[in-house]
């Protein structure tokens, strides 16, 4: 098909076709150009289905070659894709400058100007200081990050909630390439800050660890650590045969928006990626926001962060671990019991499953480019944000609210006495007495219960064990 297009001296060869509604597929003379509709589809269906988008380049290729056309690797897609970019960041430029302009001045912090109210506050709310994260954290899900309010604690809950988990299905082929050097994707962290907490968490390693007191004993946090395979940073879980990055580290908010990403280039699932993202993460909030982090094995990351200086105790003060809501129910009882998100107060229904709803979302996208994959499915999960929040409101704070409210009322127990034996369960459960001992054997278990309720009976009932065993012929 011919198309006579007009042009003058004025302008080139290639802004001449693309106001025509043609992209050149090379930026001098080009031999063939093609529709700007076409790949505004192509696009689309890229950022839908691998499978459709392998299919389509197939058959234009065959379409082209069957009527007399040399279709060479011109790439006129990606080129495309990469201008829609640049035009996408211009756009969002404009856009911060004009937010920048409309901002309305800093309000005062509560202390020197308390709101005038004649309705007593019903609780008494810790004070707040004023901050603003930056404007890719806005942009990526500005319900979690637009306020300008931060500092509450982390006992209620926070100002932030995040989950970030490790996936081996998504790999990066070592004959494929790098993106074009004009292109920095937004979404993944760079390997050189990756490798530098690599360093910084090898080097803080070779010191001698700090005596902390930890909540958990260290015993049931041993048994998490050996229980999962996320704690295994030498684990090899995918093959490195033809690839150089072998999987993704995700970091997202609490609406399942994705963040930020990490190549995964060693055999198993090492903590210097998880912590690369929350450092950049902070890196990128104010100074007072605190943070919630849910992960598979949290409790073991929040050890090995409070026995070595990996990060600064400033940072430390504004961090809390938790493990995310379906991976808890494997860990020990006193692990669950300090990490479990269900019974961490003010963490209401961020579970940290969502990491899991994001690689669901991204199985159709495995064999094609991932940065553009992840551009779009976070931009439609941001603008899907309203949608989101009405089915947690009524789904989850309405009917799970009241059902739990029901389970109260009728219980004839008051709260403040549920209270009470529940600090006494916690208390007993994360004793070092409340650990069992794998390593004797399960006839020694009522002479260990008998120590940890009285030593001097404990004695005289243990000589009298061994005297009937003894006549007995059984030996302890």
């Amino acid at each position: 098909m011919s198309i006579n297009v007009s042009s003058c001296d004025c302008s080139t060869l290639p802004q001449t076709l693309i106001s025509h509604g043609l992209f050149p597929t090379a930026p001098s003379q080009p031999r063939m150009a093609v529709s700007v509709e076409l790949l505004s589809f192509y696009r689309a269906l890229f950022e839908r289905s691998c499978d459709a988008i392998n299919a389509l380049a197939a058959a234009l290729s065959t379409y082209y070659s069957r009527r007399g056309f040399r279709v060479t690797n011109q790439q006129a897609a990606q080129w495309y894709t990469i201008l829609q970019v640049e035009v996408e960041k211009q756009v969002e430029s404009i856009l911060q400058r004009c937010r920048r302009l409309v901002k309305p001045p800093a309000i005062a912090s509560q202390s020197q100007h308390p709101p005038v109210s004649s309705v007593p506050p019903v609780t008494e709310r810790e004070p707040l200081s004023q901050g603003s994260c930056a404007e890719i954290l806005i942009q990526r899900c500005p319900a979690c990050f637009g306020g300008v309010l931060f500092g509450t604690p982390l006992d209620k809950g926070g100002d932030i909630h995040v989950a970030m988990d490790g996936n081996f299905h998504h790999r990066h082929r070592r004959s494929a390439g790098d993106s074009p050097s004009s292109y920095e994707p937004s979404y993944f962290l760079p390997k050189v800050q990756v490798d530098a907490i690599g360093r910084r968490i090898t080097q803080a390693r070779r010191h001698p660890s700090k005596r902390t007191q930890s909540a958990v004993p260290d015993e049931a946090i041993d048994q998490c650590e050996a229980s999962y395979e996320a704690a295994d940073g030498q684990k090899q879980k995918a093959s490195t045969d033809g690839f150089d990055d072998t999987g993704l580290m995700a970091l997202i908010c609490r609406h399942d928006i994705p963040l930020f990403f990490a190549n995964i280039d060693t055999p198993g699932e090492q903590q210097k990626y998880g912590v690369a993202l929350i450092d950049h993460l902070l890196s990128l909030l104010p100074p007072q926001a605190n943070i919630v982090v849910l992960y598979d094995v949290g409790c073991v990351l929040s050890r090995s962060l409070s026995r070595f200086d990996i990060l600064d105790q400033a940072v430390m003060s504004r961090l809390r671990f938790a493990t995310t809501a379906m991976h808890a129910y494997g860990h020990e009882w006193a692990c669950q019991l300090v990490y479990n998100p269900r019974l961490i107060s003010g963490l209401g229904l961020s579970d940290g499953e969502g990491t899991e709803r994001l690689w669901s979302r991204f199985i159709k996208l495995i064999g094609i480019e991932r940065v553009s994959s992840v551009a779009a499915i976070g931009y439609e999960m941001r603008t899907e944000l309203g949608d989101w929040v009405r089915r947690r409101l009524k789904k989850g704070v309405r009917e799970q609210g009241s059902a739990a409210q029901e389970v109260l009322d009728n219980g004839g127990v008051s709260i403040a006495e549920l209270k009470e034996q529940w600090a006494n369960q916690r208390a007993a459960q994360l004793s070092i007495r409340a650990r069992t001992y794998p390593f004797l054997p399960s006839k020694f278990f009522p002479f260990l219960a008998d120590l940890t309720r009285c030593p001097h009976e404990a004695q005289e009932r243990a000589r009298h064990r061994a005297l009937i065993a003894s006549r007995l012929g059984h030996h302890y």
